[in-house]
């Protein structure tokens, strides 16, 4: 049964002589014991959580944290009142910066996109075209990779022509039904959710549970910020230098050109970041909660489903072992390639903000809202093949800022925020095209490999 959040009867009892420390509310993150945090407010969401409308295993996901920025992301003045009933105290400390209130930029721009889909009465999860694509693109699958290993296994030419296209239609996926399921983005249905998202696991072999740690968790709430955006985490020694707080090597210098050719293993590298992060508990600044039974059911099934159809039933098919490792080297580079220009080109470019954490307090001076748009970059605008072949990533500043909004939603969303970014002075950076996109992180990478010491 769906149960909607105007069903719940609310009850507020008293919680405030209660303090929860950091570590009481770090344990709490089994599926029989619940707690996150919300504006240093302690929710105990264990018998909850088979009510939630938005599933489980968000919920689970996010026990154990502070997830104050990620509920408004997602949630309004209703859901917040729902919380009442499950308040139990008062966090003690916080190890994750807050944001300050809501400004002016953000009320102003918040109405206004929910006036646009008051009055257009337009339901802003509601997408037929969705269901369109990711039937075809299901079918584009199927097709390509049937006729790669049977009608062309013996034709050269065509056989890597599929591999290509195979490739290419996994990126799509990627970038339309997986990163669709993993943000809720698509009908009300978390059943639906998983489901597509979950095709990561057995299409690419890649962890869609760990994918929404990193993506929805981290990277959508921290966005550029060092030490808590999962997407800028680096190691004392990394192929390219991404952040100034880097150590320079010499090595560096040559990063704008070599480091386009190392995107290629962006496939291989997640999957062997997968299994690092699954045993260790963590991704990237996030503890990753034990999975559960499911999760590791689609953990470890995707990891075989995938061998399986990659390498495995192509050589019980008769491809010789050089045939397989050529088509899914290939196949995985044009995905690897697709995917990593379409995001690296809108937040790791040398024209958008990196904010800092205010070291006295420990927070964010900036309005959330500000930083989603002052931290990204958004591209061809108005060109519905780059909007189709992006998956409307294109217009990364709207979905940041609204992620539950369907993806064939946010061009004209992304009018409302760039009018009410120009009369409030907030920068809105955008392309023309995804080359001038991409040169923008091209641009970093020459910045950023320059020698520290040297004039820029």
């Amino acid at each position: 049964m769906h149960v909607h959040y105007s069903d719940i009867k609310l009850t507020a009892p008293d919680f405030t002589s209660n303090i929860v420390t950091l570590e009481e509310l770090r344990a709490a993150c089994e599926y029989d014991k619940v707690w996150v945090s919300v504006d240093r407010v302690v929710y105990d969401l264990t018998e909850f959580m088979n009510k939630h409308p938005g599933g489980w295993e968000f919920l689970y996901m996010a026990a154990g944290k502070d997830i104050s920025q990620v509920f408004k992301s997602y949630h309004g003045q209703a859901q917040h009142q729902v919380l009442l009933k499950y308040q139990i105290g008062i966090l003690s400390g916080q190890d994750v910066p807050s944001f300050p209130p809501e400004d002016e930029f953000s009320l102003t721009l918040k109405e206004r996109v929910n006036n646009y889909f008051r009055s257009t009465k337009i339901d802003q999860r509601s997408s037929p075209f969705a269901y369109v694509r990711y039937f075809l693109n299901t079918i584009a699958l199927l097709v390509f990779y049937s006729l790669q290993w049977t009608t062309f296994l013996h034709t050269a030419l065509m056989f890597y022509i599929m591999a290509i296209a195979y490739g290419a239609a996994l990126a799509q996926y990627s970038l339309s039904a997986m990163h669709d399921g993993s943000h809720g983005a698509v009908s009300y249905s978390p059943a639906f959710w998983r489901l597509l998202a979950m095709g990561h696991d057995f299409l690419n072999g890649c962890s869609s549970t760990l994918w929404v740690y990193q993506h929805v968790m981290s990277h959508h709430i921290f966005t550029n910020v060092e030490g808590f955006d999962s997407d800028i985490d680096t190691s004392d020694m990394e192929f390219y230098r991404i952040k100034e707080s880097q150590k320079y090597s010499p090595i560096y210098r040559f990063q704008s050109i070599y480091s386009p050719f190392l995107y290629f293993f962006l496939g291989i590298s997640i999957r062997i970041g997968d299994m690092c992060n699954y045993y260790r508990g963590r991704r990237g600044p996030l503890k990753v909660n034990p999975f559960t039974a499911s999760q590791n059911l689609i953990f470890w099934g995707g990891k075989i489903f995938f061998l399986m159809t990659r390498i495995t039933f192509p050589l019980y098919l008769g491809a010789t072992p050089l045939r397989v490792i050529t088509a899914f080297l290939l196949t995985d580079f044009t995905f690897s390639i697709i995917v990593t220009m379409i995001f690296q080109a809108t937040h790791l470019v040398d024209s958008v903000a990196f904010p800092q954490v205010n070291p006295e307090t420990g927070n964010i001076d900036v309005d959330w809202a500000r930083l989603q748009v002052e931290t990204a970059q958004d591209f061809s605008h108005d060109k519905p093949f780059m909007t189709f072949f992006s998956g409307s990533l294109n217009y990364q500043v709207a979905h940041h800022l609204f992620p539950s909004i369907a993806q064939e939603h946010l061009p004209a969303v992304a009018k409302i925020v760039r009018q009410t970014a120009i009369e409030f002075g907030v920068k809105y950076e955008i392309k023309e095209g995804l080359w001038a996109a991409i040169g923008g992180h091209i641009g970093l990478l020459k910045m950023l490999g320059t020698p520290p010491t040297s004039s820029h």
